[in-house]
């Protein structure tokens, strides 16, 4: 006697395996989006340092005044920019570090309001640098590179400590309820180390060109695709329903790819304005 199959327990259909077709679209715009970072890689300019100067120059005024340089070589971002993603992305590590990437809230009120002080201090030191350009305008003080890349570093540690939370409570499921930063004790300890960075890219500026450009650039394509993972994420409506790192590894490739764009269409305008 012959039995037939028991039906399908709808229940259990999402325990089946995906088959390849179902996952075809997914690999095809996975695809599109490795030729996109290809492409950006493999055309002129050729060298890492004109590629990285290629990059900063769709977010960075790049004034030689007011640019370190090592030997004839200018850095791609000026020391502002520098300070800026060097203390970012130091932030950062230290959330790697710690095991706080998906640390959903701000630090201590304190500690907030001292990191929007950074904030405003590089704003008002930037206001100030701008005013200078103006022949005969009136400054606060006399600014400098080295005024400009630590209060650029504090800025950038200040994002990486207030980004985060807004990032992490909108993507993933079940966001940490750790702090970025706890204590002042922590953020004494990152403020020791930017000093130390600091005071290497001062005193070694011929020496460390390269560390210091992959950093900050690095520093750049992070930030944008960040930024750009969470447009993918709330078209797809998918705010928080994230739950493990390789769920993001596409939207962090769509958010690296778009920024790639995005940075050639700001060269390709800056070009065109210089050249009107």
């Amino acid at each position: 006697m012959s039995v037939s199959p028991a039906p399908l327990d709808s229940d259990h259909t999402h325990d089946l395996p995906d088959s390849p077709w179902s996952r075809l679209p997914r690999v095809l715009f996975a695809g599109g989006l490795l030729s996109i970072v290809a492409l950006f890689v493999t055309v002129p300019p050729d060298s890492w340092l004109g590629k990285a100067k290629w990059i900063g120059y769709a977010l960075c005024h790049q004034m030689p005044e007011r640019s370190f340089f090592a030997h004839e070589h200018q850095y791609p971002l000026c020391a502002r920019c520098t300070g800026m993603y060097l203390g970012f992305v130091t932030g950062t590590i230290a959330l790697l570090l710690r095991r706080r990437t998906k640390a959903a809230r701000l630090p201590p009120t304190p500690i907030i309001v001292l990191l929007v002080g950074f904030i405003v201090a590089m704003g008002i030191d930037g206001v100030n640098s701008t005013i200078s350009i103006i022949p005969g305008a009136p400054q606060l003080y006399h600014t400098t590179n080295v005024i400009r890349i630590i209060t650029g570093t504090l800025y950038g540690l200040a994002l990486s400590a207030l980004f985060p939370p807004i990032f992490n409570s909108a993507i993933w499921a079940e966001p940490s309820g750790e702090r970025t930063i706890k204590n002042w004790r922590e953020l004494g300890l990152l403020l020791i180390v930017v000093a130390i960075e600091i005071a290497i890219v001062l005193a070694f500026t011929d020496q460390v060109l390269i560390p210091i450009s992959v950093i900050t650039i690095g520093g750049i394509l992070l930030l944008l695709s960040l930024l750009n993972s969470v447009i993918m994420l709330s078209v797809r409506k998918m705010e928080n329903a994230v739950s493990t790192w390789r769920q993001l590894a596409l939207p962090m490739l769509f958010g690296l790819a778009l920024g790639l764009i995005e940075i050639t269409a700001l060269v390709a305008m800056r070009v065109s304005i210089g050249a009107g």
